[in-house]
């Protein structure tokens, strides 16, 4: 949904958790990728995602390296 790296960096670390999307997330996505529709596309995948569950420490390393991937 989203192949630019910087802007799929950018969705990772405003996500999180997959869990905590919600249609209020739609806004701040569409801000980050700046097109509506591939907002909507990435909080309905992530309600029909049958993925497992990530771990809190598992989460910890994507948000700290999807902050050294913005930063570049």
């Amino acid at each position: 949904i989203v192949p630019e790296n910087h802007l799929y960096s950018k969705c990772a670390e405003f996500i999180k958790d997959r869990k905590t999307l919600s249609e209020e997330s739609l806004e701040p996505l569409t801000e980050i990728l700046g097109d509506s529709e591939r907002a909507q596309a990435i909080i309905d995948a992530s309600k029909m995602s049958m993925g497992m569950d990530i771990s809190p420490v598992d989460l910890i390393n994507i948000q700290m390296f999807a902050g050294r991937v913005i930063g570049l």
